[in-house]
């Protein structure tokens, strides 16, 4: 189970400087016109007891492997950084010292499936943070893609999208690309990312 003391320092500092708690930065997505590359959301509690539904174990299935998967992840919050790879456990990984953190964003609307390499399978997109102390003070966000999420998932390396954000709609898959509805202090910028080879932000962006 993912720690809910550090996820809410995440949340915190993913409010673009403003402090925004999770239950406001909800707020804010809703009260503005979503992305127009929205699908509809799809969003599963797999914690719960009862029998799952075909859908719900499908989707649940794949929750699961993310959230012990194997995840590219950069060593520093630096502009270039080398990366390295870490085993999560519960959508977490946490060195000894508390010095270097990494944690899913567990959360409706910062994660997406849909088929992003044209392959005709579901991949995954993710978005996690990384913290460098235990209070989440130096922390930034990123975004990665998992590929075959149902089979031999593969996690790409990650692109940062900064220190903090703010939605103002759920993630997306459409057309092989993931769109992300970035909330500013002023407008919506939808920017979307697809796989050359590597994972990277598409020059074109989405209307």
């Amino acid at each position: 189970m993912i720690k809910p003391d550090f996820l809410k320092r995440f949340l915190r500092t993913c409010g673009w400087g403003l402090g925004l708690s999770l239950e406001i930065v909800i707020l804010a997505s809703v009260a503005l016109e979503p992305a127009e590359a929205e699908t509809e959301l799809v969003w599963h509690n797999c914690l719960t007891r009862e029998v799952f539904t075909p859908d719900k174990q499908v989707w649940c299935d794949r929750w699961q492997t993310l959230q012990d998967g194997t995840f590219t992840v950069p060593t520093s919050l630096d502009p270039n950084p080398t990366f390295t790879t870490v085993a999560l456990e519960n959508g977490r990984y946490a060195q000894q010292d508390g010095q270097f953190i990494v944690e899913l964003v567990n959360e409706r609307g910062w994660l997406a499936f849909g088929d992003l390499d044209g392959d005709g399978q579901d991949d995954a997109a993710v978005i996690f943070g990384v913290a460098l102390d235990p209070d989440g003070k130096a922390v930034a966000t990123y975004l990665t893609a998992v590929l075959d999420v149902d089979g031999a998932a593969q996690a790409l390396t990650p692109i940062r999208l900064g220190e903090r954000i703010v939605l103002n709609a759920p993630i997306a898959i459409a057309e092989n690309r993931i769109i992300i509805p970035f909330l500013t202090s002023t407008e919506v910028i939808n920017r979307s990312y697809g796989i050359d080879t590597t994972l990277r932000e598409m020059a074109k962006p989405v209307n």
